[in-house]
């Protein structure tokens, strides 16, 4: 069937954007809300924005009067019965929808298709009172509609093949980019997305180092534009925790999954972010965030020996003109923590500093000592910082900071690829599109080293005691047999 009217329940700023992307790509478009005001509101301002796309030459000439013409703005349901396609983008609650669901199939074609928008439903729950669920499906747009280009195309089990690729193709009418994903707790994006912001926290709730230092360590060192505390005071603490808790309990309490009680308190104390002007960070007087320790005024004679010699440590000697002595031993670790090295090379903890030297490339280190030996990890890090780097000193922890969220990224998104959530390359897509992660969760288990990744996350399993890092089976295989994290 050819799409040329697409119906939308819901004209809030979701159901709204659909609408608009939807005359910005040639279409009929019928809008309903139940509160007939704001459908009547909605309707103008989304001229209105056409308007502005015109005057800017985003869109053709005569763009904002042939949406005028083309849009409908509904009094009832019954206007979607010339609807080859209506989406529903209202209220997150399952028995709303359940109810509208079974309304709109009593008046739409039997060819039509029915789709949610819903970002954390599921659709399988929301067709539950329809009596044809084969042509219902999941359209999750993100927000702001129009600028963001992903979309997840949810199949629930009775969803029918004919059904997605109808919702795919309209995806690709629309001008976004469709992925296919199947029903599970938070789909695609929303589930990735909790390895990034929970390992954060879990550093931080073990004393690791503060939010403002964790989110730079991942911005400098791994090329995210946003931290993940950043992130969530942006999206709002809130609405993280409520999502994180969801996801969490939907996938029967994995550990992987689990947040913190610094999550937790954050939401309770009310400081939820931006919105409130306070969470992570404070904004009532938009100050910006603490910059990275700058090198001392003086040059730091050092001359460390190198444990575990090999080439990992090239660029470091090149880029400090390295003069080998006895002053502080420098171990690179990958996976372990600082005491576990010590303990396994027989080092005094007082004069070995752990370096990461994940962020290299980016010019960024972080540093570590065990128990005694935050001094020498001091002097350390002003050496390094005399030699071009920006350094972080943190405490103690397995992974470090950088290696550790970067392998939990890798690690969630090979377990979505082990249970079949979606295709390696679609999870690497959604995330880039929808997160703007500089690359998706395979791409950095690629990047890291299949072999590496997994090697961070057994250290981390091994050294914790904890099932929230149990290396996902998908990574384990295709680090035992050297392939790429994308093999199939």
């Amino acid at each position: 069937m050819q799409l040329r009217t697409l119906g939308v329940v819901g004209a809030g700023p979701m159901g709204a954007g659909i609408a608009q992307i939807g005359l910005t790509a040639g279409l009929n478009v019928v809008l309903y809300d139940v509160n007939g005001e704001a459908a009547a509101k909605a309707g103008v301002e989304i001229i209105a924005r056409i308007a502005k796309l015109e005057e800017k030459e985003k869109v053709a000439a005569g763009s904002a009067e042939a949406a005028r013409a083309r849009l409908k703005v509904a009094a009832d349901l019954s206007a979607f019965a010339a609807c080859e396609l209506v989406v529903e983008a209202i209220i997150e609650r399952l028995d709303v929808k359940q109810a509208l669901f079974a309304q709109l199939e009593a008046i739409v074609t039997p060819q039509a298709t029915l789709a949610s928008n819903t970002s954390s439903l599921s659709i399988a729950a929301i067709a539950s009172r329809c009596t044809y669920k084969a042509r219902v499906g999941g359209m999750h747009f993100f927000n702001p509609v129009p600028l963001m280009k992903l979309v997840e195309v949810v199949a629930a089990p009775d969803t029918s093949a004919e059904t997605v690729a109808f919702i795919t193709a309209a995806c690709e009418l629309l001008g976004k980019t469709p992925v296919t994903v199947k029903d599970a707790p938070g789909f695609l994006v929303n589930l990735q997305g909790r390895a990034y912001a929970l390992e954060g926290l879990a550093i931080a709730q073990e004393g690791v180092a503060p939010p403002a230092v964790i989110d730079r360590i991942l911005k400098a060192g791994a090329g995210f534009r946003m931290g993940p505390f950043e992130l969530m005071d942006l999206t709002g603490i809130d609405v993280n925790f409520a999502a994180t808790t969801a996801i969490y309990e939907g996938y029967q309490h994995d550990p992987r999954l689990k947040t913190t009680p610094l999550h937790q308190l954050m939401a309770n104390s009310g400081r939820f972010g931006r919105k409130s002007g306070r969470g992570f960070y404070d904004y009532s007087q938009d100050a910006p965030s603490a910059p990275p320790p700058a090198p001392p005024p003086q040059a730091v004679a050092l001359r460390p020996r190198l444990a575990e010699p090999g080439a990992h440590w090239d660029k470091l000697s090149a880029a400090t003109n390295l003069v080998a002595g006895d002053d502080v031993t420098l171990i690179a670790p990958i996976g372990e923590d600082c005491a576990t090295t010590c303990a396994r090379l027989g080092l005094d903890p007082k004069c070995t500093v752990a370096i990461d030297l994940t962020g290299i490339e980016q010019k960024h280190l972080t540093v570590m000592a065990a128990i005694g030996g935050s001094q020498a990890a001091a002097r350390t890090a002003d050496w390094l910082r005399c030699s071009g780097f920006v350094v972080e000193q943190i405490e103690d922890s397995p992974g470090f900071v950088l290696q550790r969220v970067i392998a939990m990224v890798a690690n969630l998104g090979c377990e979505l690829a082990q249970i079949g959530v979606s295709s390696p390359q679609n999870i690497d897509i959604a995330m880039k599109l929808a997160q703007n992660y500089p690359r998706g969760p395979l791409e950095w288990a690629d990047w890291l080293g299949v072999a590496k990744t997994h090697e961070i996350m057994r250290q981390l399993h091994v050294i914790t005691g904890s099932d929230r890092y149990r290396p996902s089976l998908w990574l384990r295989r295709r680090a035992q047999l050297g392939l790429p994290a994308h093999a199939v």
